[in-house]
Parts: C-alpha cells; sequence; structure tokens
C-alpha cells in the first residue's frame, strides 16, 4: 500500500475514534441489596440499649462557606449541607429501629449526653451520584466502639420509578453501620451491657445534682478505644427519694428528646420528595457532565491530531493525479480535525449547561427546606432559636426544676447565675395533663 493508502486509512480510523467518542456511554449497575440484620429472639430489657444519633457534622471546609464561587467549583453547596446533616441522620435511625435490635432509636442535638450508645458522623462527599461519610460510635462508658470510613456510588435502581424508589440510593452505607455496630454489641459481655445503662443513669443523675452524686462513678482521662472511661463506684440505695426525683426528671428530658427526634423526623419527611429529585437530577448531571467532558477532551485530542497529521504528513507522490488525491486528503484530514476540535468545545458548553441547571436545582431545593412547628405536651414553656438551642435551656430548666423538687442547690451553677438569684421565670412544677407550648424552631438549613 503506498503512502496515500497509508494515509486515507489513518484518516478512516481517526474519523471512526471520533464517531465512537461521541457514542460511548458509562454504564452504572445496580448495586447488591444490603440489609441491617434484624433481630430473631427478644433482647432482655436491661441489655436493651438506647442509641442517639447525633446530627451530622456537614463537613464544610471554611474556605468553602465563605467563598460562593469557590463552593460552586468545589460542588459543596452549604444551604444542603446543613439540610444533609438533619436528614441523614434519620436514614440511619429507620434502619437501626427497623432491625429491632436496639431500644429507643433517636436523632438528637449535639448537647445531648444521656444515651446509652453514641453515634457521631460526618459528611465527607455527598451527591446524588456519591455519598462518603466518616462515622464514630462510642457508649455512656466513654468506650469506643470504632470510627470508620463509609462510601458508596449511588444504586441507579433507586433513581428509577418502580418499587426501588423506596430505597435510598445509599441505603447499602446505612445497613453496613447498623451491622458493624451490632457486630461490636454482640461481643460485649452481658455484664457490660448492663453497665452502660447503668452509668448513663449515674451521668444524667451526676449531670443533674453533682453534689449528691459525686461519689457514685470513677472517671479514667486516659481511657483508650474499646476501654471504658467511666466506673461505677457504688449504686444508690434503693427506695432513695432523691434518685426517685432525678429519675422522674430524667422521663420528662427523655420526652423532650423524644420530641425533638420527631421533629427532626418530620423536617427530613417534608424535604423527602424535593431532596430525592434533587439527588436523582444531581447523579444525572454529574453522570451527564463527566461523559460529556470525556468525550470534549477526546474530539479535542483527535481533532488535533487529524490536523497535524494533515499538515505534517509526507508527501512521496511523483505524479499530478497522486498529488491532487494527497492533497484532498490532506484537506480533509484538517478540516476534520477543525470540526473535531470545535465538536469538543460545544460539549464542554453543554457540559457548562448542566453545571447551571444543577445550580438552579439546588437553589429551588434550599427553598423547600422550611422551618417546622414543633408542639410537645408537658409544661408550659415558651422556648426560642434552632431545636438545639431549644434543647440547651430545656437543660437549664430541668436544674430548676431539680431545685424547686429537692429544694438542693447546685451551688456552681448558683454562683454563675446574676445577681439576685432566683432563676428568670422558673415555672412551677407541672402536673402531667399541663400543655407545653415550644416555639417554631428557626432550622438553619
Amino acid at each position: 500500500m503506498n503512502s496515500t493508502g497509508r494515509f486515507a486509512r489513518t484518516l478512516a480510523l481517526l474519523g471512526l475514534a471520533l464517531f465512537a467518542s461521541g457514542c460511548m456511554v458509562q454504564e452504572t449497575r445496580p448495586l447488591p441489596k444490603l440489609t441491617a440484620v434484624q433481630a430473631t429472639t427478644e433482647i432482655p430489657e436491661e441489655q436493651l440499649l438506647d442509641v442517639g444519633v447525633r446530627l451530622f457534622d456537614p463537613g464544610i471546609p471554611k474556605e468553602i462557606e465563605d467563598d460562593p464561587e469557590l463552593a460552586e467549583k468545589k460542588g459543596v453547596w452549604p444551604d444542603i449541607r446543613k439540610a444533609e446533616a438533619r436528614y441523614l441522620p434519620n436514614v440511619l435511625r429507620q434502619t437501626l429501629e427497623g432491625s429491632g435490635q436496639w431500644g429507643a432509636v433517636r436523632v438528637i442535638p449535639p448537647g445531648v449526653e444521656s444515651m446509652d450508645v453514641m453515634v457521631d458522623g460526618r459528611i465527607v462527599e455527598s451527591t446524588g451520584y456519591r455519598l462518603e461519610l466518616d462515622v464514630t460510635v462510642s457508649d455512656a462508658t466513654g468506650r469506643r466502639w470504632f470510627t470508620k470510613k463509609y462510601e458508596q456510588e449511588a444504586d441507579t435502581a433507586s433513581y428509577r420509578e418502580g418499587p426501588g424508589r423506596a430505597r435510598d440510593p445509599y441505603q447499602n452505607i446505612y445497613a453496613n453501620v447498623a451491622n458493624d455496630m451490632l457486630a461490636f454489641r454482640q461481643q460485649l459481655p452481658r455484664e457490660e451491657l448492663v453497665t452502660v445503662r447503668r452509668v448513663n443513669q449515674l451521668r444524667f443523675a451526676q449531670d443533674l445534682a453533682p453534689a449528691a452524686f459525686k461519689d457514685y462513678l470513677q472517671k479514667d482521662a486516659k481511657a483508650r478505644d474499646g476501654k471504658a472511661g467511666y466506673k461505677v463506684v457504688r449504686l444508690p440505695a434503693e427506695g432513695d427519694p432523691i434518685v426517685e426525683r432525678v429519675e422522674r426528671i430524667r422521663e420528662r428530658d427523655q420526652g423532650m428528646i423524644d420530641t425533638v427526634s420527631e421533629h427532626y423526623a418530620s423536617f427530613s419527611e417534608q424535604i423527602d420528595e424535593p431532596y430525592d429529585a434533587w439527588r436523582r437530577t444531581t447523579y444525572e448531571e454529574i453522570e451527564a457532565e463527566q461523559r460529556l467532558r470525556r468525550q470534549a477532551t477526546t474530539r479535542k485530542l483527535l481533532g488535533a491530531a487529524a490536523v497535524l497529521g494533515g499538515i505534517l504528513a509526507p508527501s512521496n507522490c511523483s505524479t499530478y493525479d497522486c498529488a491532487r488525491i494527497d492533497d484532498a486528503a490532506r484537506t480533509a484530514a484538517v478540516a476534520g480535525g477543525v470540526m473535531a476540535v470545535m465538536s469538543g468545545f460545544q460539549k464542554g458548553k453543554e457540559a457548562q449547561m448542566h453545571t447551571d441547571a444543577l445550580k438552579e436545582i439546588t437553589s429551588s431545593f434550599q427553598t423547600e427546606a422550611a422551618p417546622m412547628v414543633v408542639d410537645v405536651e408537658g409544661r408550659t414553656l415558651k422556648l426560642t432559636g434552632t431545636a438545639e438551642a431549644q434543647y440547651a435551656e430545656w437543660r437549664k430548666l430541668l436544674h430548676e426544676l431539680y431545685e424547686e423538687e429537692t429544694g438542693l442547690v447546685d451551688q456552681a451553677a448558683a454562683e454563675a447565675r446574676p445577681a439576685g438569684g432566683a432563676p428568670a421565670a422558673a415555672p412551677a412544677p407541672a402536673s402531667p395533663q399541663a400543655q407545653v407550648v415550644v416555639a417554631p424552631p428557626k432550622e438553619q438549613t
């Protein structure tokens, strides 16, 4: 084959490569569906640990939060991350609750400590395409169960119409967290599980009445992973009236925690549909953008190669007809290469259009995630601010309630109060039928 024939074949191969680069689509297959291990026997009451899933750390670097342009470039939207920090813990709560392996499972503010088992999470990456979480689990004794990274690409079956839509696209992550928690709990002897519950009760009493309960627990400041940080030194006498009063206040605190958890559950239900649509469309936009950028790069490279080949390829023609064919091939190569480069730039513009569409969807989602009203029964109080701020105010009122019912005053708390002494607007003890009115929390989503 002469040089002209070889060159024509090269052009044909380049044309096929350009065609293929425009037609290749990366296929993402649905993932195997993992589930949390279900309880098959009833767990004894004294071993049934309550779980608190704290609001996640949204994982927003300060430089991104302070620079909207950098946030868009990195694909991190602070407002959505803050909403996800409330939404994702609720999905984990539902998974743990549905397994039947635990006692009460609640989503709680950062300030809550009175739970048998605590789950803390940080969002490393979250889009409709991929989720990565850092999760730490510990118990009331201060023992750290584990710290682990969980990551997964979206299960595309959840983005389709049909039965799969009821499943979260990252449900495998939550199932893995639940199963890892169960595996660790199963390693603990029965006595350890009972101790976890007992330490939790004593830590609440010690926080509420430090002077009365200071000698019941011993804290080891050097406790390491897998080792308890709190040890029970002695137990209160059976029928101790102070213990009974503290336990009644603890029940009221549990009721307030339930209310806050229900608020987060309602918030999640409210944003579930727009958030699901946002993730599904985000997946489509990211996948389309990545595909178009690959196509754009390939077309530019192949087009540039065709242009250079058409200009620099040597000519060995010695006749007029051969030279004409060779010139025509060169011209076709240059023209095809220029068209390929231009096509690459056009693909780049299409990718930017997808990015802009994603920004619009994100903005729409932010307006959907609205604050919610919380109503609880119990005691007439007016708490303002976010749900987290309301719970912090509630804990202050619990200390005041304890002082009213027992007549015992925590000296450190009393000294911290303003001159004049008495707690501001301290309410009288309420009967179980009293109505509590909690102001609408100003959630920042």
